[in-house]
């Protein structure tokens, strides 16, 4: 690949001095600018920047641009060296120690030291185009740093990496989460890196990003994100090359029972304007049926939808639970497919590099006899993904699509067992990728935890799914954790001990790819462990996270970071049950909203230990007891004086953790207004009440930890959102009441 020269080199030779270095500067820090008069101009030029061409050279001068960028500012703040760590052309070498920023393919001064550090192209290759070396050595009586990778994206990786070997860290979006140490610039690096999951990411596919959180990921290496097109560029920029789409509910967009028909439909007269119709008429052709002058897809092809309970029906498509359109039919899927695909060639979906063909979130399967024929849930969807990567593969040939697409689908609820028959012998499996969702996790205990009833049932299946000699999948896998489910609505949960052991049992059973799914982008309080360990796990799956642990406390905490080890090690056991008190049913939250005895059935959570019954989790009693003694070590730790990004560390933790007390606080005044009320106890029942209604009041002013656009929760979305609507369980008041006045019995499981 060959960079463009810079253009003014005589001016840029004007503002240096004869050495080619300025006066005052020991370190220069040589890259390419392209046709820039600046780093700084090259570095932020990424609007300008063509991303999807066949030229890549635009796009290294403005990412490695931007890695000298960050090195110098980050040098400079280190070392108090403010004139020091100038950014200079490659069109030349100058004198004294340098730092080089880039490959030898993509950096003329590397080129020419690179082989005598022992760093060649070749081996640069070899390590992935996100992968980096970092060198150090002696060359002509001076010091040389080489930071090379072997794509853009590794170059920026290394130099981030460089400065977290110096001691930087940034352990969320926040500025007073960017710990910077005062250090001397005294550099003696030998490392090569590379990662191990080749997708590493968030799953956040509301456009809840934003310039902050994407160089967060950036500086921790992840590369993935739901594409946002206001911020495309940066995204771009910043190495976050695996750009997503797609999601759950793409039947609204691209086969809406209710959309218009987009023809010229032979048997209707108000379209005469649109296209022809591609496809013939149908047998079932309805005609405006409900006389509002348009006519719907539904209308013109019933049979395109899903025959549920007898009938063909026009479900919501946008809702949980809906009917999948008939992937028997050759007319709709076709539709379906020329739509979805044209989403790429002209539509918010043009860059987009990863692309979720998902069905609906627990939606029904069309029960005709022809759907039925092709096999179960999996069968039909893999044949459907299979047809979606076809027409892909057209557009690619035909060159509307001039970029490569990955295919992400799910094995998840009634996708979630293996395919029962062999997949189509033109099923391509390097671009068809399974995306594997534990949505019950339980996280008491490991994802392989052969004793857990919840977690065993997963076990077998990813054996099915990834090694079973006699499987029928043979393709790569993507694990999406729920770390952050939007129905624990943003608890504090901490998943320290449980992560560093499943994602490296995800690695060894053959997930090369893995994301969080759903998570905050901002205000993440202690939730910046499960960020940052997710973040290193993925890139270094033999991270000993012992060392890990240590390093974050030490550095985020400071003086107080042995009380605060303690403290994360009692929050992960308070909410460790947490998909037992916030998940899907049974969950407490669920139960105390409906007023459903009994009201602990299961043995992963019961209210607390009794002779005889079986209890397989922390009780609820003692989750209390976690939680009180978070409380000690929080207010322990805020009460010493700290330097004041410490200090505001400590209360976004602090305030987080309030949130989850109360909830607990409130789900334990219920518990004992409802078993008191049963038991007839009265008196008893309303003092409980009461001390619930307290809690509610509090909860319902603080909108803080569940912000729209912060949680899963979107910006101008239509509800009430606050700390009492995010329990799951604001009925349980109601329905309290009314059993002290007499009017309500309990339902039963």
């Amino acid at each position: 690949m060959t960079i463009p020269r810079n253009c003014f080199t005589i001016a840029t030779l004007i503002i240096v001095s004869f050495s080619g270095v300025p006066a005052g500067a020991d370190v220069s820090i040589v890259v390419n600018l392209g046709s820039h008069l600046s780093a700084k101009a090259a570095g932020n030029s990424e609007a300008s920047v063509d991303w999807l061409d066949d030229d890549p050279s635009d796009d290294v001068v403005c990412t490695e641009c931007f890695a000298a960028l960050e090195l110098q500012r980050y040098l400079r703040k280190m070392t108090g060296r403010a004139d020091d760590f100038v950014i200079l052309d490659d069109d030349r070498t100058p004198r004294g120690e340098l730092i080089l920023v880039g490959s030898p393919a993509t950096n003329a001064s590397a080129a020419l030291l690179a082989p005598r550090l022992g760093v060649t192209a070749e081996q640069l290759e070899k390590l992935g185009p996100e992968g980096y070396r970092i060198k150090t050595g002696r060359l002509d009586g001076r010091r040389v740093t080489l930071v090379a990778g072997g794509g853009r994206a590794g170059t920026l990786y290394g130099a981030y990496d460089l400065l977290d070997r110096m001691g930087c860290r940034w352990f969320s979006p926040a500025e007073f989460d960017e710990e910077i140490p005062r250090v001397e610039w005294n550099p003696a690096f030998d490392a090569a890196e590379r990662p191990s999951f080749s997708l590493r990411g968030f799953r956040i596919p509301r456009l809840r990003g934003g310039p902050a959180i994407y160089r967060w990921c950036a500086r921790n290496k992840l590369n993935y994100w739901h594409i946002d097109k206001k911020h495309e560029p940066l995204q771009r920029k910043l190495g976050i090359s695996k750009l997503s789409c797609g999601g759950h509910y793409e039947q609204a967009k691209f086969l809406n029972p209710i959309s218009a028909y987009p023809y010229d439909h032979p048997r209707f007269d108000g379209d005469v304007k649109k296209p022809a119709d591609p496809w013939p008429v149908s047998e079932f052709f309805r005609g405006d049926e409900n006389g509002d002058g348009k006519l719907t897809y539904f209308e013109a092809h019933p049979d395109w939808f899903p025959l549920l309970d007898g009938r063909r029906v026009c479900n919501d498509v946008t809702r949980y639970g809906s009917g999948n359109f008939c992937t028997s039919n050759e007319d709709a899927v076709a539709e379906y497919v020329k739509n979805f695909v044209c989403e790429f060639v002209e539509g918010e979906y043009r860059g987009a590099s990863v692309v979720e063909v998902w069905m609906i979130d627990g939606g029904r399967w069309c029960e005709c006899p022809r759907c039925k024929d092709l096999g179960t849930p999996t069968d039909r969807n893999l044949l459907l993904v299979n047809r979606f990567d076809k027409e892909v593969k057209r557009a690619r040939r035909e060159g509307r699509i001039t970029w490569p697409i990955d295919i992400h689908f799910t094995v998840y609820a009634q996708v979630l067992s293996p395919p029962s028959r062999p997949l189509p012998e033109d099923f391509d499996y390097r671009t068809c990728i399974a995306q594997f969702f534990p949505i019950k996790h339980c996280y008491v205990h490991n994802i392989n935890d052969p004793s857990c009833r919840l977690n065993s049932r997963y076990i077998p299946l990813l054996r099915d799914w990834t090694t079973d000699p006699d499987r029928f999948y043979r393709g790569r896998i993507c694990v999406g954790e729920y770390y952050d489910y939007g129905r624990f609505e943003n608890l504090p949960a901490c998943y320290m001990h449980v992560m560093a052991n499943d994602v490296p049992y995800y690695y060894r059973i053959g997930a090369e790819r893995f994301h969080v799914h759903h998570f905050p982008t901002g205000r993440w309080g202690s939730k910046s462990l499960t960020a940052c360990q997710m973040a290193r796990q993925t890139w270094d799956v033999d991270t000993d996270c012992e060392a890990f642990w240590a390093d974050y406390f030490t550095r985020r905490y400071g003086p107080a970071a042995s009380i605060m080890r303690r403290y994360y090690d009692s929050l992960e056991k308070m909410l460790c049950n947490i998909q037992l008190l916030k998940g899907w049913s049974p969950s407490l939250c669920t139960r105390l909203d409906r007023g459903q005895k009994p009201l602990f059935p299961s043995p992963h959570l019961r209210y607390r230990r009794r002779p005889g019954v079986k209890c397989i989790g922390p009780t609820f009693v003692e989750i209390l007891n976690h939680c009180r003694q978070c409380r000690r070590l929080i207010d322990e730790a805020t009460a010493r004086e700290l330097p004041e990004r410490i200090e505001k560390r400590l209360a976004e933790d602090e305030r987080l953790f309030t949130y989850a007390e109360r909830t607990l606080q409130y789900y334990d005044a219920c518990v004992q207004a409802y078993e008191s009320a049963w038991s007839g106890k009265k008196e008893e029942a309303r003092r409980h009440y009461d001390e619930a209604r307290r809690v509610a009041e509090l909860l319902r002013r603080d909108e803080w930890p569940v912000a729209p656009g912060y949680t899963h929760h979107d910006v101008g979305e239509q509800i009430e959102q606050n700390a009492f609507t995010a329990t799951n369980a604001t009925q349980a008041l109601e329905r309290i009441s009314q059993l002290l006045d007499g009017n309500e019995s309990a339902e039963t499981q």
